[in-house]
């Protein structure tokens, strides 16, 4: 019988939980985000919303942060990292973005 090679896999489990939030909150959300992160959120956000790309990205090293957006036909999806917290993820209806735009300067 041939000796199988076995390698150890680590699987992580993590709870996930989904709540509601206004517009207005995730516009101060936002706010804090760009503030903390030091991250240029309103150019990315301003350029999907005037269709000059399908997705953006950054991220910083020194505050931990990473910022992920991306667009599609209904929504903006929007994806927020920092090392050893949470990820929250939140999307914005394309019919609500009229609401939104012209971004207050966040």
């Amino acid at each position: 019988m041939a000796m199988a090679k076995l390698s150890k896999v680590h699987f992580n489990k993590s709870m996930s939980t989904i709540e509601f939030a206004t517009e207005n909150y995730l516009l101060d959300f936002l706010k804090i985000l760009k503030a903390e992160s030091h991250l240029p959120i309103n150019q990315m956000l301003i350029m999907l919303f005037d269709k000059e790309a399908d997705t953006v990205s950054c991220s910083r090293d020194d505050t931990n942060y990473s910022f992920f957006a991306s667009q599609n036909r209904d929504v903006i999806s929007v994806i927020v990292k920092k090392i050893g917290e949470e990820t929250i993820e939140f999307d914005i209806p394309r019919n609500k973005l009229d609401k939104i735009k012209p971004l207050p300067q966040l």
